[in-house]
């Protein structure tokens, strides 16, 4: 449906370091079993088995499967914020950042990748109540704070007039976010098309610029 790949790999390559790849080895299987099992049903043994790592240098670096799943979160989010980065080095309106932002994020949460996410967070999020703050910290609210910063840069340019940037931010979020997000989750509509996405993001741009434009 889009080409923002929902898994983000990271294959073993000349001058990468060895730390780097195995971190990176460990997320993969990580994901693999989670999506595969279900976060209850997966265990540290076969993830350290598929990584080719022993289970020492999992608890390590990550601690439990929670440290896991929060590090495949952050993950997750550094690769939108790159790729957002990437579309708006020649986006030269506040409207076209605006819409690669839009279209990057809602390409993920249309996914049924999302879907995933959502009930391994949920289950964690009874569970334990400290890692869900991390796992909130570390992918929501990390790309809300990077879509505040561009309201807030747009502010400072004067493209547009934002007293307050957070609730700019939500605003936007709740217009791209609508009720489509729950249709999908009961079965209701089908899965949008990348134009389906973009055309969504940009009526959800045009509301958002005409009530925070200058006069």
């Amino acid at each position: 449906m889009t080409d923002i790949a929902p898994t983000v790999t990271a294959p073993a390559r000349a001058g990468r370091p060895t730390d780097e790849r195995k971190t990176e080895a460990i997320i993969d299987a990580a994901r693999d079993a989670f999506f595969g099992e279900g976060y209850a049903a997966a265990s540290i043994e076969r993830i350290a088995e598929k990584a080719a790592v022993s289970k020492v240098t999992i608890y390590k670096r990550f601690g439990d499967k929670a440290g896991l799943l929060e590090a495949l979160v952050r993950r997750q989010a550094e690769h939108m914020t790159k790729t957002i980065g990437e579309a708006n080095r020649d986006a030269d309106t506040i409207e076209a950042q605006l819409v690669n932002f839009g279209v990057t994020l809602m390409s993920f949460l249309f996914d049924d990748t999302h879907f995933h996410f959502d009930t391994m967070l949920m289950i964690e999020r009874d569970r334990h109540p400290e890692a869900a703050h991390r796992f909130f910290n570390a992918g929501p609210g990390k790309m809300r704070r990077e879509l505040i910063a561009i309201l807030e840069a747009a502010d400072q340019r004067g493209d547009l007039k934002i007293d307050k940037a957070k609730t700019a931010a939500e605003d936007l979020l709740s217009l791209w976010k609508g009720f489509a997000d729950m249709e999908l989750r009961f079965g209701i509509a089908k899965k949008p098309t990348q134009k389906d996405i973009r055309n969504h993001v940009c009526h959800g741009v045009d509301v958002l610029l005409r009530a925070y434009r200058p006069d």
